[in-house]
């Protein structure tokens, strides 16, 4: 059975002011594109060179970094469509 949207919402996980805040200040100073390819870039190297390829942990790792990257993709697209924006703005 499908849950409903006021069902798919209770269940989501509270985002409090705090944490919006600690994410604004994060991707202000850490830069989603520098970021997304540093840490493919530590993960490709650590399965090639460690080869741990096999160890259980990474399956959970490998799942959540997908879902880090995907976030890091969409804060880079948008950064991308709102710089423009900005920079007319100041401009004007």
């Amino acid at each position: 059975m499908e849950k409903t949207s006021d069902e798919k919402e209770e269940s989501r996980s509270p985002i409090t002011s705090k944490m919006i805040e600690e994410f604004e200040r994060f991707v202000e100073y850490h830069p989603a594109e520098r970021l997304s390819r540093n840490i493919r870039s530590l993960l490709l190297e650590f399965l090639m060179y460690d080869g741990s390829a096999e160890a259980e942990y990474l399956r959970d790792l490998v799942i959540d970094l997908d879902g880090l990257f995907g976030l890091l993709d969409t804060i880079i697209d948008e950064q991308k469509v709102i710089s423009p924006q900005v920079e007319n703005a100041d401009n004007e």
